[in-house]
């Protein structure tokens, strides 16, 4: 429930591997409402049909964030729907994104934790980040760092399991580990081991 997302990578994974949107809604509780939708905004493919009941389950949960959560609903109905693989794919990308907004500058740490990255190495994935005055704001530093840890995850394919396990091993090694204060890579780590895909 705590975990970060970029909405538009949540909206494409979701619209491009869920091929039945008529399931999606029913899992939501948006049967009824799904035919009224679509005539209003002419979706003819699936991917767009999908689209909506993501979007509208966006809307719903934005309206009543008080008990409502966007991620947490999604992937529920997403696991009652057997999609354990997008399951873990979208828990990945949060846990990445979330990592990375939580470390903040002390991703450098991290960076040499994993995979020993020289100074020039981390100075590159902080160039396109820098301001005018040539240095990354401390508000901006969790773009580098997720660049970073994108890129690194890629390299372990779809290992979703090592991805997190690795990521949770580094981060407690830190000097600070954000883990102690920060429980939900775990809970998202147990999830990943308990998915059969």
């Amino acid at each position: 429930k705590k975990l970060t997302y970029i909405y538009s990578v949540v909206l494409t994974s979701v619209s491009e591997k869920v091929y039945d949107w008529k399931v999606l809604a029913e899992v939501l509780g948006y049967s009824h409402l799904a035919l009224e939708g679509f005539d209003q905004t002419q979706a003819d493919k699936e991917s767009e049909k999908v689209s909506y009941i993501v979007k509208k389950l966006k809307e719903d949960c934005h309206a009543d964030k008080n008990t409502r959560k966007f991620l947490y609903e999604l992937i529920v109905a997403l696991l009652k729907m057997d999609c354990q693989g997008l399951v873990a794919h979208l828990i990945q990308e949060a846990a990445i994104l979330t990592s990375a907004v939580k470390l903040g500058k002390s991703w450098r740490e991290l960076a040499e934790k994993l995979v020993q990255l020289t100074k020039q190495q981390m100075e590159a994935y902080e160039i396109p980040h820098r301001g005018k005055a040539g240095d990354v704001a401390a508000e901006m530093m969790w773009k580098p760092a997720y660049d970073f840890l994108y890129t690194w995850g890629a390299h372990h394919g779809n290992s979703y399991r090592d991805v997190l396990q690795d990521l949770q091993s580094a981060l407690d090694r830190m000097k600070n580990p954000v883990t102690k204060q920060w429980r939900d890579l775990t809970g998202a780590l147990i999830l990943i081991h308990s998915l059969e895909f």
